[in-house]
């Protein structure tokens, strides 16, 4: 059987920033593969784009964002959301469907408030429609993090370890560690 000559590598799950860059989520139990350059279609075709290169792929903290020629500003990405992107499937790499590691699982990480110091382990990710929610378990109890650029500041996948900056409201004002 030949095989099928597009593959589904990822859905637009939301646009990032007003550059015209989207957050995606990588297709079920497929590892994340884009390589700058490559041609991607987007399915179903949104209005104005329907295909692209792929310019830029980097983490974000909630997952892969990628940057395609031709998007280039947030009205266009926001027509993307819940697109596939598929990609000729005799452009992928050799090897490009063999499990992988889930890379961008937060779950184990630990995590810093630069003014609070220890917050703790993420110990479950909740999705919902607009943002995750790590959950956060340490010595303020169970902390409920918003994974939004103004919170989460940097993560260090290598070292397992996310820097943030607590919003007002996070923990009480007189928590410290026990």
């Amino acid at each position: 059987m030949a095989p099928a000559p597009f593959t589904a590598l990822a859905r637009v799950v939301k646009s990032h920033g007003l550059k015209g860059e989207v957050a995606v989520e990588p297709a079920a139990d497929l590892p994340f593969v884009l390589p700058i350059g490559l041609e991607v279609w987007f399915v179903p075709p949104p209005a104005g784009v329907r295909t692209g290169l792929i310019e830029n792929v980097r983490r974000g903290p909630k997952g892969p964002l990628v940057k395609v020629s031709g998007v280039d500003d947030i009205g266009v990405a926001q027509k993307l959301v819940g697109a596939d992107i598929m990609v000729r499937s005799d452009q992928l790499p050799e090897g490009w469907d063999e499990p992988v590691e889930a890379e961008d699982d937060p779950v184990g990480l630990t995590v810093t408030d630069a003014k609070r110091g220890d917050l703790g382990t993420i110990v479950e990710v909740i999705f919902t429609g607009a943002n995750d929610v790590w959950v956060v378990e340490g010595p303020f109890g169970e902390v409920l993090l918003p994974v939004i650029d103004d919170v989460v500041r940097k993560i260090d996948w290598d070292a397992g370890s996310v820097a943030v900056t607590l919003l007002e409201g996070l923990l009480p004002d007189d928590a410290t560690t026990p």
